[in-house]
């Protein structure tokens, strides 16, 4: 098999799994172990994938995957676009939170839910730092 052959099926199953170890793309792959940490390393020089530590393994996931967005998301840069997007609806520092979440709750009910949940858990261990 030609190494842009093996590539390619390399990226077709990390398309498929979301990520993977050096050994589960050798054995899925029917390639050697080297063979694989060979191509996932050319991958990576290439900028196609990237490997985060998951316990003592390595595992590779392509860089435009949700995954690597995940993994590579620092909290400085979270907070920085939810707060770009919340200005973007009006939303300004003064804004009552309950607002906020009745005007996100006509289009962007996910949202609303997942931070009136971080809301509550705030509250609760607020709660149970002062008992």
């Amino acid at each position: 098999m030609e190494p842009a052959e093996v590539r390619r099926r390399i990226v077709e199953y990390l398309k498929a799994t979301g990520g993977a170890s050096v050994y589960q793309i050798a054995k899925a792959l029917g390639i050697s172990y080297g063979a694989a940490q060979w191509h996932l390393y050319v991958l990576e020089r290439d900028g196609v994938v990237f490997t985060v530590s998951h316990g003592k393994k390595r595992i590779a996931v392509l860089r435009d995957s949700l995954d690597a967005y995940l993994h590579s998301l620092k909290m400085a840069d979270f907070f920085k676009e939810l707060w770009a997007y919340l200005r973007s609806r009006g939303v300004s520092s003064e804004t009552p939170f309950m607002e906020v979440i009745d005007m996100l709750n006509e289009d962007r009910r996910d949202i609303a839910l997942a931070l009136l949940s971080i809301a509550k858990n705030l509250y609760q261990m607020k709660k149970a730092a002062s008992l």
